[in-house]
């Protein structure tokens, strides 16, 4: 290929990168019904950013060049969501690339609506004549429409439907009924998977004997060293803006969805338990955005 003859400003293009891929891993995350935190979607924006300068690598084969997009593709969305899974993982890198499609597409119509020719190409990787604004203007334009798709079209049940859920607690099998809260972030300090809420109150008619015993001297601020016989403890920060407190938890095998076609695991290894009764008598659980 001919050597490039453009003038590339270096801090420019991690620039634009980072915020491009900052818009489309929160697309990604919106339409795989995940959520990162605010520094892993900078670390992971950063990957991206850093992984266009391959524009400035000799020509790979296309095979390597292919093989270098998708290892890209699945470090970033690694770093962002994290592995909750392989079907969630594959989903979202799904995803995130379409979506790179899709703005690939968008600059494509802007060229051919303006003129502006095309400068350069390697490594399957695109730098156009096009304006930093206009490419970060198209990258928000792609995130809104996937939102606006998503808001009006009812695709989010989710957030009041209320599920089945299964796991197993000192032998026992334990299955309660779950509702999403958006406002639900608690993670497992050990694994940092997201963690399933209950409300002890509510479910303590579906527990062991030794795990009601346990929370009951717990709650009553004894906070006793020794976990119940066969289970594992964890101990759930909870940061809220009205209080931060620890939550008594436990380590499971892993939390399922109970479906009309049977159990679908979630590859989640943890549950918390709080004092207080939810408002609604129809759920005993409470789980994040990110626990799905």
């Amino acid at each position: 290929m001919p050597a490039i003859k453009t003038v590339i400003y270096l801090d420019v293009l991690l620039l634009v990168n980072f915020l491009v891929a900052y818009f489309l891993l929160q697309a990604a995350g919106l339409l795989s019904s995940q959520h990162a935190e605010f520094s892993r979607m900078v670390c992971a924006s950063g990957i991206a950013s850093l992984s266009a300068l391959i524009l400035f690598a000799p020509e790979l084969s296309y095979p390597a060049q292919i093989l270098y997009k998708i290892l890209t593709a699945c470090a970033v969305v690694g770093v962002a969501f994290g592995l909750q899974g392989l079907r969630r993982f594959v989903t979202a890198v799904c995803w995130y690339a379409a979506l790179n499609i899709l703005l690939a597409g968008l600059c494509i119509a802007v060229i051919l609506r303006t003129g502006t020719p095309l400068l350069q190409t390697a490594n399957l990787t695109v730098y156009l004549r096009i304006s930093p604004v206009v490419l970060l203007l198209l990258s928000a334009a792609s995130c809104g429409a996937v939102w606006l798709v998503l808001h009006f079209s009812g695709s989010t049940p989710q957030t009041t439907r209320t599920i089945g859920i299964e796991f197993e607690l000192c032998g026992a099998p334990v299955r309660l009924r779950a509702t999403l809260d958006t406002g639900c972030h608690l993670k497992d300090p050990v694994t940092c998977l997201p963690v399933l809420l209950i409300s002890w109150p509510a479910a303590k008619g579906r527990l062991p004997g030794g795990v009601n015993a346990f929370l009951g001297q717990w709650f009553q601020g004894l906070h006793p060293s020794t976990p119940p016989v066969g289970a594992s403890l964890r101990v759930i920060p909870c940061n809220t803006a009205a209080q931060h407190a620890l939550l008594p938890g436990f380590a499971v095998a892993d939390i399922s969805t109970i479906t009309e076609t049977g159990m679908q695991s979630l590859g989640r290894t943890a549950v918390a338990f709080c004092p207080q009764p939810f408002q609604s008598g129809e759920y005993e659980a409470l789980y994040g955005s990110d626990f799905l």
